[in-house]
């Protein structure tokens, strides 16, 4: 399962865990508004299905699944399985552990009726953070462009979902949100990185001493989970840092 496995692991852990009830509601009903295949893989096997999660029904809201593909047991011999299920919401890994109540037919073809999770895991829900660079080391970014030169700017803030760049202004045509980055190649922790990006929102051009520059807001796009996993890491230590610095002063009345 390689990778699929990795992601498993990471995401059904304690910190990525959401047990409210209204957050468990509108991260089921967000699942199925996306239409998006989900992956199943029973508790007793190795093997991953693929799904999809129909609707959320019933009194309790439990979820309605189609059937697996392949083909797992016979649906009538499903009932008490215990089944982990991931998928995605808005490109967040989300995921919950649940069992098979009963085999149904739905809309006239086999499905499953699953218990309701008692809670729902979302692996990005720490990708918000954001941290500025560390200090001493470089912030440098550069954009490469699909038609258009490569252009230099700096990094102002960086989390799991992207950064925040200031930039000159372009020497080909402005950009605009939407614009797909061919690479967004920065450093973090004195390593070299390398992702594609998407330009998600600008503001208006500035001056910053002697120069114009413009702060854009870039999306990481298939960023690997590892590297996604390693900027937060280093938003998290920063966060803390500042955090420390703060009581620190206030303690001492400054």
């Amino acid at each position: 399962m390689g990778n699929l496995q990795e992601t498993i692991n990471l995401l059904f852990s304690e910190q990525y865990k959401l047990e409210l009830a209204s957050a468990v509601e509108r991260t089921l009903r967000q699942l199925v508004e996306s239409r998006d295949l989900v992956t199943v893989i029973l508790r007793h096997a190795s093997q991953a299905h693929t799904s999809m999660i129909l609707a959320v029904g019933g009194v309790d809201g439990a979820p309605i699944i189609d059937d697996l593909q392949p083909e797992a047991d016979a649906g009538g011999t499903m009932a008490g399985m215990r089944l982990l299920l991931v998928g995605r919401v808005q490109g967040v890994y989300t995921g919950f552990q649940s069992e098979v109540q009963e085999h149904i037919v739905w809309n006239r073809y086999g499905a499953l009726r699953l218990a309701l999770p008692p809670a729902v895991f979302q692996l990005q829900r720490r990708a918000f953070l954001r941290a500025a660079p560390v200090p001493g080391e470089s912030n440098r970014v550069t954009l490469q462009r699909r038609g258009a030169r490569i252009l230099d700017g700096l990094c102002e803030d960086i989390g799991g979902g992207g950064m925040r760049v200031r930039i000159g202004p372009p020497r080909d045509f402005p950009f605009y949100v939407g614009e797909k980055l061919a690479a967004v190649q920065f450093s973090l922790n004195g390593k070299a990185l390398e992702v594609a990006g998407e330009v998600c929102s600008m503001g208006a051009m500035g001056r910053s001493g002697p120069e114009s520059r413009q702060v854009l807001g870039v999306r990481f796009l298939e960023l690997p989970e590892a590297v996604r996993e390693q900027i937060i890491q280093h938003t998290l230590q920063r966060n803390r840092q500042h955090l420390r610095s703060t009581r620190g002063n206030l303690a001492r009345g400054v």
